[in-house]
């Protein structure tokens, strides 16, 4: 069964309503390095953190800064860090190391334009990009999409197409994002087949908070869509 990862957690409300639907993992947007509705200080997510159960997996959301990244990591001790920014290849691969002494997992968003479809990353091809970070043992890659004013969020679907060819391309398990909503997931499900699914302003009844129906629908489409 495909995974859900609920992102942009900001209050135990949400994290109540999530865990009780069925959510897999909980995504928490920490110290990002852009203005985004969903960013919380240290402090407030390991409080938060906290308030996750057993067996839900604890997701940090970070961004291009090494030494910060390393902070969070080593105070909040995630089960994974998501780089979501624009870390370069050889950073990103500093990263994996590092964190893999730490025992925490590496989710790597490899990121397309909203705009022009293009991938935005030092490697234009994102198959070979998509390759390049399964050498550097990556836990997991995610697909999501970007505007020029979101870095996440955007509410704008990526080709799946192109992610499904992403998908057979690897072994490394696949996370589609970008612009899913309970409309959708079923037919990005099928067409792409990933390990998980990855959602915010999908489920969100404004920025920040998340909508109780739309969460329960989202879950209850991806439970029932069969791969």
């Amino acid at each position: 069964m495909t995974k859900v990862k609920i992102c942009g957690i900001t209050n135990t409300e949400d994290i109540r309503i999530c865990v009780n639907e069925g959510a897999d993992a909980l995504g928490f947007v920490i110290e990002y390095p852009v203005p985004v509705p969903w960013n919380l200080k240290v402090e407030e997510a390991k409080r938060l953190m906290e308030a996750v159960p057993i067996f839900i997996s604890k997701v940090a959301v970070v961004g291009d800064e090494f030494e910060k990244i390393m902070e969070i990591a080593e105070d909040l001790k995630p089960d994974a860090i998501q780089l979501h920014g624009n870390e370069p290849l050889d950073l990103t691969e500093k990263i994996i190391s590092k964190m893999r002494s730490l025992k925490i997992k590496v989710i790597k968003a490899v990121r397309f334009s909203a705009e022009t479809g293009e991938v935005i990353s030092e490697i234009k091809d994102p198959i070979e990009l998509c390759k390049t970070l399964e050498k550097m043992k990556v836990d997991a890659i995610l697909l999501d999409s970007k505007t020029k004013d979101l870095p996440a969020g955007t509410g704008k679907t990526l080709d799946w197409k192109k992610a499904a060819l992403i998908k057979d391309s690897v072994s490394v398990p696949i996370i589609l994002a970008g612009g899913l909503r309970r409309e959708n997931i079923r037919d990005a499900i099928l067409t792409v087949r990933p390990y998980a699914v990855d959602v915010i302003s999908g489920v969100e009844r404004e920025k920040g908070k998340k909508d109780p129906v739309k969460v329960r629908d989202f879950i209850r489409e991806v439970h029932n869509a069969k791969i």
